[in-house]
């Protein structure tokens, strides 16, 4: 009876087999930049099996509910430490802008009769995007002869419907919005933002009768369509023909 309960004194306390120990970061940093290059430190994981040889390494990313697998490791030699380090080449990075929640690295390491748990939680740091830059310049024409409907102002949202004795007349289209800006917002203004900036903040003009008859000039206006597009103008010469033919030429961004 003593020796029956010697025994079982023993195996259940002096011979249970320690869980291996894993030695890894807790947090891995992967960055992102604005053009979209993704860099991260070199990631050393360590285990140790003080009691038992190892039998399996598993080495995955836990994503919210979707487990990405990196690593099945099956150790078929008597081992009882395992190192190795993990590069950005290891990680599932093009899966990570789908997934919402918790981002963690794992290791699992068993053994005949014990297994151990480790994780170190991927921080993502992602670069807002670069600017979008307009596009052009590109050149504009607007034309108007005699009482006739002028043309190439429609896409920009505005209407050229009469002169005065000294200028022409330039209307926005119903919805659409009207601003104007100073030469230097030609240069200044480089990027979408910066233009629906200027318009949105911008106080809208119903008329604008401000391009003389002579034949140069340097103006500057903006303007949203009523279907939401922005335009950056720069009206810069007026020619006419006979009394009636009147042409504005010029370049525009977007």
């Amino acid at each position: 009876m003593l020796a029956f309960v010697a025994v079982t004194f023993v195996g259940c306390k002096d011979d249970d087999p320690n869980p291996p120990v894993i030695t890894m970061p807790t947090k891995i940093v992967i960055n992102v930049d604005e053009n979209l290059v993704v860099s991260m430190d070199p990631v050393m994981v360590s285990v140790n099996s003080p009691d038992e040889d190892l039998t399996a390494i598993e080495v995955y990313v836990q994503m919210g509910t979707f487990k990405y697998a990196v690593e099945n490791v099956e150790l078929e030699k008597k081992q009882t430490a395992w190192t190795k380090t993990y590069t950005l080449a290891d990680f599932p990075v093009a899966e990570f802008g789908d997934v919402t929640g918790t981002l963690e690295f794992c290791i699992k390491a068993t053994t005949a009769n014990t297994e151990a748990n480790g994780s170190a939680v991927i921080e993502l740091n992602v670069a807002p995007p670069p600017p979008d830059e307009l596009d052009g310049p590109l050149p504009f024409t607007w034309n108007r002869k005699g009482t006739h409907d002028a043309t190439g102002l429609a896409q920009f949202g505005l209407d050229w419907p009469s002169n005065t004795a000294t200028n022409i007349v330039i209307k926005p289209l119903p919805g659409a919005k009207l601003v104007v800006l100073t030469p230097n917002d030609w240069t200044a203004i480089t990027t979408v933002a910066e233009l629906e900036a200027a318009v949105d903040t911008g106080t809208g003009v119903t008329e604008w009768a401000v391009i003389p008859t002579k034949i140069t000039f340097n103006h500057v206006i903006a303007t949203k369509t009523a279907g939401g597009e922005y335009f950056l103008l720069n009206p810069t010469e007026r020619t006419i023909v006979g009394e009636a033919d009147r042409t504005i030429t010029g370049q525009y961004k977007f």
